[in-house]
């Protein structure tokens, strides 16, 4: 079985550096553009199902496969980004003026501390991985899943995969649209790639569909 994780398209939050956790914000034209090259890679070998976080960016960024292929999108709220909280919205000066004493703890101990009112990537980490391993659990050996989810999900994941303390998932980056590939053999869970973003190097500029206003969630 193969996993691919494949992080969600740029916004405007993405773009300027403002933290956006739970909040609602769709892709913006990069993003859209990057959802439609990654789209057509994927298309091009056979997909099993298709699961996704349930914020818009996933939903929008994952769009492009869905109609390629016809498979239904598979809602799985535990893929959510990190619950930043009162960051939302703030940029890292913003919040280290804020909220001093939360941000200190933040640098000293990244996986451990919660962000004022929402969660740690300690707790991020132990919901994304248990709705990994329900996902797995769900499919057989030659089976390509994809999977639809944040930076921050993604790297805590990895983190879970190879045995590290998810206090390291900030020495990691994963591009906009970058995948990560998983593969399941014989009970044994091994990382095959990580922010693999070639799709991104093409020039030519692919048609793009704007998003329906009313399909956010």
């Amino acid at each position: 079985m193969q996993l691919i994780l494949v992080r969600h398209g740029e916004t405007a939050y993405n773009a300027i550096g403002r933290y956006q956790g739970h909040v609602q914000i769709e892709l913006n034209e990069h993003g859209l553009q990057q959802a439609a090259r990654v789209g057509l890679r994927l298309a091009m070998q056979r997909i099993d199902a298709i699961y996704s976080s349930d914020l818009v960016r996933c939903l929008q960024t994952i769009q492009p496969l869905v109609d390629a292929t016809h498979l239904p999108i598979q809602l799985e709220p535990r893929l959510r980004e990190i619950d930043v909280g009162l960051w939302e919205h703030l940029t890292v000066p913003e919040i280290s003026t804020t909220f001093p004493g939360n941000y200190a703890a933040y640098r000293q101990n990244p996986g451990s501390t919660i962000h004022m009112g929402g969660e740690s990537y300690a707790m991020l980490q132990a919901r994304a991985v248990s709705a990994v391993q329900d996902i797995i659990g769900r499919h057989s050996d030659g089976q390509t899943i994809i999977v639809c989810t944040h930076g921050g999900t993604i790297r805590s994941v990895i983190c879970w995969l190879l045995g590290l303390d998810v206090n390291h998932y900030n020495k990691m980056w994963i591009d906009n649209c970058a995948l990560t590939s998983i593969r399941v053999h014989d009970g044994q869970v091994r990382l095959v790639s990580m922010n693999d973003n070639a799709h991104a190097e093409a020039t030519d500029n692919i048609p793009i569909q704007q998003p329906n206003k009313g399909s956010a969630v």
